[in-house]
């Protein structure tokens, strides 16, 4: 979809001050919000053309940039994030633009707000007539919003590094909007090739960009340099002999410290699987989320047809098993004690640059293996056992799984680091796909963490 916003002199006088501190060579991306009536922007997110006025008063269309809803911050209100902002090399009057739309199209123009598609798409085209140029921003807009299209399995193996990681951004319950932020690989990937760790694509805060820019940096959340502290050491003493395919991240947030880590040793074609695994320390709380595929035709997973599920199962009850043996009376509660999930998620054949991650369903390892049993899931072919969305009566989606484990109400509770070495040392030893987080430091109350989440909206 297609918007047009009309930014009043300060805000005009915000968007500049944000360039100033953040010039286009840095490839620092910035966002600023605005509130706007809400009749006007009832839908989720858009390519926009953002119009400034001049000294006189007049709008002249100066940027290009994406625009989505953030929240209702009244009954008539709606607070909007504007971000991709990308200065058009000549600016031209908002009313040439709108004067070369057909009349059909005009007389659905909204002065300010999302347009219709076909009217959306008029804007644009008559914008590139009168500005050339601005065919290039509008391309580059799509692509970083439209993303990275998947060729191969190990572009699929990429995504799910990436789905990882945004999943135990907010399993820790941190606001990190760097994570969304990358660079897709300069290069096709190959199957036959170990795929890039997600976290070496990320866009580093403080480092040079490839056009010799620099980034400025990030004062509230810091990205750090691999291998970090006594964190980092204890994991690399975990996974053995480092290869060009670990990756590190640490980010901090209040009191608490996340060190998130890619792991990936073997090629494609030689993979064992993927697997999550977050560890949070204060809490002794670990949680092991196991990937599985639904097919590309129809969505759904076959789980008799898995040669690998036997033994991944019997890893998920062992593991399920110690963590029962070093349970105590004291422990705090948990609607879910067990450390072993499974995520069944598509293929991804496109990874977008944002804060999404890969839709799927989250079974605890009983729950999956009882669904096993459920004759409602015979529905296939000659009455085939296969996981789908249309036939799975009950899971959790990423929000509830994510908030649950941030909450602490599922996950193991008072298990050492000794659980988590050994499987790290197995995921890494099987030759898996393994994305690990570490959580330490302080914890706030629940009603704190709610707190500052609103403020960071």
């Amino acid at each position: 979809m297609v918007a047009i916003i009309r930014c009043t002199e300060s805000e005009t006088a915000h968007i500049q001050w944000q360039e100033g501190l953040f010039p286009a060579s840095g490839r620092r991306e910035w966002t600023w919000t605005a509130t706007r009536p809400r009749e006007f922007w009832t839908k989720g997110s858009h390519l926009t053309l953002i119009a400034t006025p001049d000294r006189h008063g007049l709008l002249y269309v100066t940027r290009l940039g994406h625009t989505k809803r953030l929240r209702q911050v009244a009954d008539l209100e709606q607070k909007l994030e504007i971000s991709h902002v990308s200065a058009l090399s000549q600016p031209v009057m908002l009313k040439e633009v709108t004067a070369r739309l057909a009349a059909r199209h005009d007389r659905h123009l909204i002065d300010e707000g999302q347009q219709t598609e076909a009217t959306g798409n008029a804007l644009l085209a008559a914008l590139v007539e009168l500005r050339p140029d601005a065919g290039d921003v509008i391309g580059r807009l799509r692509a970083t919003l439209d993303g990275y299209t998947v060729r191969s399995t190990a572009g699929e193996a990429l995504a799910t590094q990436r789905d990882a990681v945004l999943g135990i951004g907010r399993m820790a319950g941190m606001s990190i909007p760097q994570l969304a932020r990358w660079d897709p690989p300069a290069e096709e990937l190959y199957d036959d090739r170990p795929p890039p760790a997600y976290l070496d694509l990320l866009r580093r805060p403080g480092a040079a960009s490839a056009d010799g820019g620099q980034a400025a940096p990030q004062h509230d959340i810091a990205i750090e340099d691999h291998h970090i502290g006594h964190d980092a050491e204890m994991f690399l003493g975990w996974i053995g002999e480092r290869t060009g395919h670990v990756a590190w991240r640490q980010f901090r947030q209040d009191d608490q410290s996340l060190l998130i880590a890619n792991v990936n040793r073997t090629v494609v074609e030689g993979n064992s699987g993927a697997d999550l695994l977050y560890y949070h320390q204060s809490r002794g709380s670990l949680v092991l989320v196991q990937y599985k595929k639904l097919n590309k035709v129809g969505g759904y997973y076959y789980p008799d047809s898995d040669r690998k599920l036997a033994d991944e199962l019997k890893r998920m009850e062992d593991v399920d098993a110690y963590a029962a043996r070093l349970r105590r009376t004291t422990d705090d509660h948990r609607l879910s004690p067990d450390p072993s999930w499974i995520k069944l998620c598509p293929p991804e054949g496109l990874i977008p640059q944002a804060n999404i991650m890969v839709p799927g369903m989250y079974f605890s390892r009983q729950h999956f293996q009882q669904l096993r049993a459920d004759p409602r899931l015979r529905d296939g072919r000659d009455k085939a056992l296969r996981f789908g969305y249309s036939n799975v009566p009950s899971y959790l989606d990423n929000t509830m799984f994510t908030r649950l484990v941030e909450t602490g109400m599922i996950g193991t509770a008072g298990v050492s680091t000794e659980l988590v070495r050994q499987q790290i040392t197995r995921s890494v030893r099987e030759g898996r796909l393994l994305t690990a987080g570490i959580l330490t430091g302080k914890e706030q109350p629940q009603s704190a963490r709610n707190s500052a989440r609103r403020r960071r909206r």
